[in-house]
């Protein structure tokens, strides 16, 4: 709106019109400048329409009634006849963004009787301007709606003066009732009258059309509202002239040919408006189907969040839905695009309804609604739900309000109602889309930080060689590994496995092995107190059915000594090179970490000499599973630590893991892969 100009809310129009209609300050913002518009028609209209009324009385040739009242009583029927079966104009104004006209043919009726019989012939008209307004009374339910209808009322009245200073006119310039002759001299009067009834006819809407178009060129996108105000305005010069017509075929060839006539305008008026209907339904079905493809496309096409769907839908979606207002929310409120004047286009109890359907629902004018007393007005609604994929829950809503017109009262919504459908449907896509997208993101993130908490190099412990890998099944992982510096030249050797997948195990390993570095260094020479006080504080922290299998170990390099407690991981194995390749399994001292409380652990301790292996692993590796369907297995395990103890750490670590790959294949991982070797130096 352009800002040197008020608001219509502002304006001295809008103080005089509530003096006479004192709900309008209640009226939307969007509205207030139709109900100023018919405020103003009423103002202006009412006076020229009295006089009219009363020019006409005074005109009335009674005798001529009486004369041909048969003749009076046909055209009079024909009047009321013709204002049922209008025809309409839908014109775009923009982008978006249409106006409407309705119109009827009984002016070439009322027209064509004048001509032929005179200024009294003008009642016919009245007949059908009052059977018309009771008719169609009834459906104005509101407040707005009946002051619309007075304002057309009045306005149609006043083209009973028009009739009335061109009949005038005509008489000026001796014309005849009927035209004497088909002679250009007789019949020039009747031309210059009838282009004077449709000049004066319009102009009586003249400043209704003329505040309309003030008030729309302050609007965004009404730059062809001209084009609109030219064809409706020149309607009566197109249609007058076959009143004309038809008078000269009453007086040449009688009454039938008259009405053959008059039905053939007729029926050539409404072919041609149901074609009218028809491409603008056809157009505007075209137009869903290519903005839900470009839209399904763009979707598809853009790494869609919550934040950026709104600018792909401000895209498409007004050009889909022209002269509409739109919402779309995700449950309880959040608005992810919202293109209207502001208002809320349906109440808190209209989203509330919303979220207990499951397919979209339209509402035309006069409808009553589900959640409210009032019944709409002009406008037409649709909500549709936006389920999520194989959901049956709305994660959210989508309302749709169209301003009805005389060729699109709402109906069209009804067609519309699988494209809507559809569109929510996408929506829904892309918002889940966008949420596994989201978390996807987060499981990246938080990957990247459980990373963090292991270690990035191992230490250098004079004498020994450990290599150690985590090869998570997801982003995150549940297992872990450590080796951590303890006092006097010791260090703890750590390997753990978490009995669940996911984000919550990735969140109870990094706790896990927080607590247990924790106490590893305060207990530094008993792993059984570690690990109990471990327990404790789990559980203390914690109120989840989870636990940790855990293997942690004290290593004093210098002598080989590896003290330990095993919290029911698998057991880690010991091969000793300097006697035939004997193995050891370090078997469970205890039950898992954080199962139970008032538990404890059994402390034992294993020799390891020079040129022994030490394995630890996790079930990742011995429960590894190929396409048949066979696990990897402890005996496969045993076998290849023995096959190649002797070599370095990291090339008895690269062939296990080759191991484990070669027999899987093509099998996915589905759990987390953790080895750790340390070797003594031979």
């Amino acid at each position: 709106m352009n800002p040197k100009t008020p608001p219509p809310t502002e304006s001295l129009l809008f103080r005089v019109a509530q003096l006479f209609f004192p709900a309008l300050a209640d009226v939307n913002e969007e509205d207030v400048p139709y109900r100023l518009a018919d405020v103003l028609g009423l103002l202006y209209g009412t006076p020229i329409a009295l006089v009219g009324l009363g020019w006409l009385i005074i005109v009335t040739d009674l005798s001529l009634i009486t004369a041909k009242w048969p003749l009076l009583l046909l055209f009079t029927g024909l009047t009321v006849l013709l204002r049922r079966w209008p025809f309409s104009l839908l014109i775009k104004i923009g982008p978006g963004a249409y106006a409407d006209w309705q119109e009827s043919l009984d002016m070439i009726v009322s027209w064509s009787a004048a001509l032929a019989f005179g200024p009294t012939a003008l009642w016919v008209t009245v007949p059908g301007v009052v059977i018309d307004h009771l008719l169609s009374g009834p459906q104005a339910r509101s407040m707005p709606m009946r002051w619309s209808r007075a304002r057309s009322f009045i306005l149609d009245f006043a083209q009973v003066t028009a009739g009335l200073i061109a009949l005038t006119l005509y008489q000026l310039w001796n014309g005849a009732f009927p035209p004497a002759t088909l002679t250009l001299p007789s019949l020039v009067p009747a031309i210059g009258a009838t282009v004077a009834r449709a000049v004066l006819n319009r102009l009586s809407w003249a400043p209704v059309f003329v505040y309309w178009m003030q008030v729309l060129r302050r609007m965004e996108g009404t730059h062809s509202f001209s084009r609109y105000l030219v064809l409706v305005m020149a309607l009566p010069l197109v249609m007058d002239p076959f009143g004309l017509l038809a008078t000269i075929l009453y007086v040449q060839l009688g009454v039938g040919m008259y009405l053959f006539f008059v039905s053939g305008v007729l029926l050539a008026t409404q072919l041609a408006n149901r074609l009218s209907e028809t491409a603008t339904r056809s157009r505007q079905h075209a137009r869903e189907l290519e903005k839900l493809e470009q839209l399904g496309r763009a979707i598809i096409q853009t790494p869609v969040t919550a934040s950026t769907l709104s600018h792909v839908l401000e895209e498409h979606l007004p050009v889909m839905f022209p002269d509409s207002q739109i919402e779309i929310r995700l449950f309880p409120d959040q608005v992810i695009y919202q293109h209207s004047d502001g208002h809320p286009l349906v109440p808190k109890q209209g989203w509330t309804w919303l979220r207990s359907v499951d397919e979209a629902r339209c509402f035309l004018p006069q409808e009553q609604l589900p959640w409210a007393e009032m019944p709409l007005t002009k406008r037409a609604l649709v909500l549709a739900p936006i389920l999520a994929p194989d959901s049956d829950e709305p994660i959210g809503g989508l309302v749709l309000e169209q301003r009805t017109h005389a060729v699109w009262r709402g109906e069209e919504l009804v067609n519309s109602l699988p494209a809507i459908q559809t569109l929510a449907s996408q929506i829904g896509s892309a918002l889940h889309g966008a949420e596994l997208y989201r978390m996807e993101q987060e499981l990246a993130l938080a990957g990247q930080i459980q990373a963090s908490f292991l270690p990035d190099t191992l230490p250098e412990i004079p004498g020994w060689q450990i290599a150690a890998t985590l090869k998570p099944a997801r982003q995150t992982a549940g297992d872990f590994y450590d080796v951590i510096p303890l006092p006097n030249g010791r260090f703890g050797i750590v390997i753990a496995d978490v009995a669940d997948k996911g984000m919550g195990a990735a969140l109870y390993m990094a706790l896990s092995r927080t607590l247990l570095r924790t106490y590893a260094l305060e207990y530094h020479s008993r792993p059984d107190f570690a690990m109990k006080v471990t327990n404790r504080r789990i559980l203390m922290d914690t109120d989840v059915t989870m636990f940790v299998t855990l293997f942690y170990g004290i290593l004093d390099p210098r002598s080989g000594q590896l003290t330990y407690c095993n919290a029911g991981h698998n057991p880690p194995y010991v091969v000793r090179t300097q006697s035939g390749r004997e193995l050891q399994a370090l078997t469970k001292t205890g039950m898992a970490v954080g199962a139970m409380p008032g538990v404890s652990w059994e402390q034992r301790a294993v020799q390891l000499g020079r040129g022994d292996v030490l394995a630890l692993y996790t079930d990742g590796i011995t429960d590894a599973q190929n396409e048949e369907g066979s696990f990897f297995g402890q005996e496969r395990l045993r076998a290849l630590v023995e096959a190649h103890a002797g070599r370095p750490a990291h090339e008895v670590q690269d062939a296990l893991l080759s191991a484990v790959d070669t027999f899987t294949g093509e099998a996915s991982q589905f759990d987390d892969i953790t080895l750790m070797i340390a070797v003594r130096d031979a």
